[in-house]
């Protein structure tokens, strides 16, 4: 396994207030020791990674096929989590503050590690413990008149150089798609030509259960886990007024997933790691709508996916400033769906609506990394991708794609204190399997085909980006990204002998630029004694033409503006911790339909947090999310036909308050 301290080394120091003992390993690598948080007391791993400066969990994309383009940016002991669908915030909840050795902040590469295309990683350390640890929280969520207990138990054991570690958690949910609101509808001239009053319940329920074992094994490390997953989802929508009715929405998604991993030394300079996995899954929805004129529609869909991963890969050590990777990934992946519209007790006919998919797809990679004198880094790399997918059922294809990915960055560090990032690379969109098959949303009276000649979008993509690290470990960092886009997916128009259907689709080529803006800044210089401030801004414009005017405007469903800014402070002589976030300022989208244009926009949300620590082993945390309730828009513009041939029809507008809610949660530890 490869711990990048012991490899590395650590030499000198960066003090600072709220990291005192922050050490720099070398140029770009900065190892953080549990002294550094003493005045904070975390109790977890993820306690701790929130409060290191410039650094942001990203978790794992799920919705990615394969292992490799699917990565989060946070190693364990040097290695990524075996599977790519548990929250990297979960697994690192799971490990206690008193069991991490230290965290190492890797910037720019280091000879062994794929930075996967992050600018910056974090990797948790772990020191070896035969004490059993264990820790129990319970608490209570409720808003609105709900009310639901939440809950998770966590047990770890080591022996010698083997360790076992089981969790159980249950996390209800009131959705932000709950609220009372208004319909208003009005005619092409502006005038009100209907009103109604909605009320909106939507509550989610996840279940998980799972165990991780690692252990030696012929020389390596073995570490395998077990993941039991369930998400119910009720949704209940009442409608009063002219357009009265009652929409109802019922969803079970049940998963399991097995996966292993083993690394091994072999030699002095070269390490092996073989990763194997197995997922299924099924999807379980029903929809029922029922207007008052008597009008009924009914949607049903059953869905089974699966996906069966294994990967090899090598890094060898060439020297001290060069190493080089090769991995070898295949991946089998089906989607098995049938799914039922009916109107008033008629079947209608739908495109992808009783379908199933199956991918094989191969990817060889080739990385390096060259420290080319001090303080330049070259990373270069290729990546070549073969598919085949498989449909049958209502729409029978098969299609085979190749696609070369290379990539290649430079990073430079000037001085002590400023890192220079540029990369240019082409990726490949993943195709979502969800979007072959038909899908309904009877509450807002929109139904889906699946298309089954969708080809994955490319993208080729220049990145520059420059952090400057001020004195006390505050971080500004600055990105420009430019996208150069081939086969853009967005949406388009289906035409069957009875209907005509919005579906997902390619609609030809397009560009994207985004700017993005971090800053983290400890204040105790400020006289703000253990505070920090987080702040982030994207600012995004794209262009593609439309398919149905011809006209150029945005990709669909892209928000131009993403912000959030934090305030956390520790209290040592209160024994507290307390912070308020500012989350989803300034969030907007648009989404082109052959037929409607629907504009929505979202007011800021807020949580205020405030956890007391109660002797060394209990924890007291109190949270309210939204307290006086959050508003919602939508404006969709409906066409009597394809928007470039036909009239307005008319506009609606929806407008909705989903409320807050309040959680206090009690936390016991012990062990360790």
């Amino acid at each position: 396994m490869l711990v990048l301290g012991a490899t590395l080394g650590l030499l000198g120091g960066v003090a600072g207030p709220g990291v005192a003992s922050a050490q720099t390993a070398t140029p770009g690598v900065t190892a953080y020791d549990p002294e550094a948080f003493a005045d904070s007391a975390p109790a977890t791993a993820a306690d701790m990674l929130r409060r290191v400066p410039g650094f942001t969990v990203i978790e794992a994309d799920t919705d990615l096929r394969g292992y490799a383009g699917a990565l989060g940016n946070v190693l364990i002991d040097g290695v990524r989590p075996p599977s790519k669908r548990e929250d990297i915030d979960d697994l690192l909840a799971r490990i206690p503050a008193r069991s991490v050795e230290r965290i190492e902040l890797i910037r720019g590469g280091a000879p062994g590690v794929d930075m996967v295309g992050y600018p910056v990683l974090a990797n948790v350390v772990r020191r070896p413990s035969a004490a059993a640890q264990w820790s129990v929280e319970g608490g209570l969520v409720a808003a609105n008149g709900w009310a639901a207990a939440a809950g998770q138990a966590v047990y770890a054991r080591g022996w010698g150089d083997a360790a076992l570690e089981l969790s159980l958690k249950v996390e209800p949910e009131l959705d932000d798609d709950s609220g009372a609101g208004r319909i208003r509808t009005f005619a092409p001239d502006g005038s009100l030509a209907a009103a109604a009053a909605f009320d909106t319940r939507a509550l989610e329920r996840a279940i998980e259960a799972g165990s991780v074992f690692r252990g030696p094994l012929a020389g390596g490390e073995l570490t395998a886990t077990l993941a039991l997953r369930r998400q119910d989802i009720e949704a209940d929508v009442a409608v009063r007024g002219a357009d009265a009715g009652m929409v109802s929405e019922r969803e079970t998604f049940d998963e399991n997933e097995l996966s292993a991993r083993y690394a091994r030394a072999l030699g002095q300079r070269t390490r092996l790691e073989v990763l194997a996995s197995q997922q299924l899954g099924r999807l379980d929805a029903f929809e029922r709508s029922e207007e008052g004129s008597g009008d009924l529609e009914t949607f049903v869909e059953r869905t089974e996916t699966g996906e069966s991963l294994g990967r090899i890969e090598l890094v060898h050590e060439r020297t001290g400033t060069f190493s080089v990777t090769a991995a070898l990934e295949g991946a089998f992946n089906f989607l098995e769906s049938a799914a039922r519209l009916e109107e008033n007790g008629t079947a209608v006919d739908l495109p992808g609506s009783d379908v199933r998919i199956e991918e094989r797809r191969a990817e060889s990679s080739l990385a390096a990394v060259w420290k080319v004198a001090p303080g330049w880094r070259v990373e270069g790399g290729l990546r070549v991708e073969t598919s085949a997918i498989s449909q049958t059922g209502d729409s029978a294809l098969e299609r085979r794609f190749t696609y070369a990915k290379p990539r290649a960055a430079i990073t430079r560090d000037i001085g002590e204190h400023d890192q220079l990032r540029i990369s240019m690379s082409r990726e490949v969109g993943q195709l979502d399997f969800g979007d072959f098959v038909a899908s309904a949303s009877l509450e807002q009276g929109q139904v889906t085909a699946g298309n089954a000649e969708l080809e994955p979008d490319q993208i080729w993509r220049l990145a520059v980006g420059w952090e400057h690290r001020f004195a006390l470990d505050a971080v500004m960092t600055l990105t420009w990204t430019h996208d150069e886009i081939e086969d853009v997916v967005d949406r388009l128009l289906v035409v069957t002998p009875d209907e005509v259907f919005d579906a997902p689709g390619n609609i030809g080529d397009g560009r994207r630029d985004t700017f993005a803006a971090e800053l983290d800044a400890p204040l105790d210089r400020f006289g703000v004694a253990g505070g920090l401030l987080r702040g982030a801004v994207l600012w995004r414009t794209s262009e593609v033409t439309d398919p149905v005017t011809g006209e150029r405007r945005r990709i669909s469903d892209e928000n131009p503006v993403e912000a959030s800014i934090a305030f956390t402070q520790d209290v040592p002589a209160w024994r507290l911790n307390w912070g308020l976030a500012v989350e989803h300022i300034g969030e907007r989208s648009v989404e082109y339909r052959f037929d409607e244009v629907t504009r929505e926009s979202e007011a800021a949300g807020w949580t205020l947090h405030v956890e007391r620590r109660i002797g060394d082993r209990w924890r007291l945390r109190a949270e309210a999310t939204d307290l006086f309730g959050r508003d919602f828009e939508q404006t969709r513009e409906s066409y009597d036909g394809p928007r470039s041939a036909s009239a307005l029809e008319e506009i609606e507008q929806r407008s909705r308050r989903s409320p807050g809610y309040v959680s206090l949660t009690l936390r016991h530890s012990m062990g360790g």
